[in-house]
């Protein structure tokens, strides 16, 4: 029974629950077919979760049930996405982490209007991109004066599409 136990958190990850007579007996094949160290590192596991407290315990239970009820083309999606974070350069791990945070921190308002103008610049075409990234350019070596003007000149743009209704 015991293996049944230890075994049971890491299987409710990967598949469905199981109902009926033979639960117990098909737990412990599964932990029969298991190695030495696969067994160890599920013996770890479960002890973690005996130790989580029950808010915690709770959040990643709903995790678990989003995860399952999630299309296999979106996990495919998101185990993919994973890999390629874990193959990521710690430096670049990092900077990631930093721009999410920065992101997080954001106040909700602020997180939509950047959300809508990404989607803006997605919609763009290569070529409308490559304009764009031109004019960046040539913006950023723009003198002082010429920037303040710049600024001042999309203040007044923004003002104006403001009063007349327009995002």
């Amino acid at each position: 029974m015991l293996l049944c136990v230890l075994a049971a958190p890491a299987w409710a990850q990967s598949t469905p629950p199981e109902s009926g007579a033979g639960d117990e007996q098909k737990a412990l094949e599964r932990w029969q077919r298991l190695g030495p160290q696969e067994k160890q590192e599920l013996k770890e596991r479960y002890e973690r979760w005996k130790s989580l407290p029950a808010e915690e315990k709770a959040e990643l239970q709903k995790r678990a049930e989003t995860w399952r009820r999630l299309p296999p083309e979106e996990k495919e999606r998101i185990r993919g996405n994973f890999e390629r974070w874990r193959n990521l350069p710690p430096e670049h791990k990092e900077r990631l982490r930093a721009r999410w945070q920065r992101w997080r921190e954001l106040p909700p308002e602020k997180r939509e209007i950047l959300r809508h103008r990404f989607e803006q610049l997605r919609a763009l075409s290569p070529e409308e991109r490559r304009e764009l990234r031109e004019k960046l350019k040539e913006q950023r070596s723009l003198g002082p004066e010429e920037k303040k003007a710049l600024r001042q000149k999309l203040k007044e743009k923004l003002e104006q599409r403001q009063r007349e209704g327009q995002p």
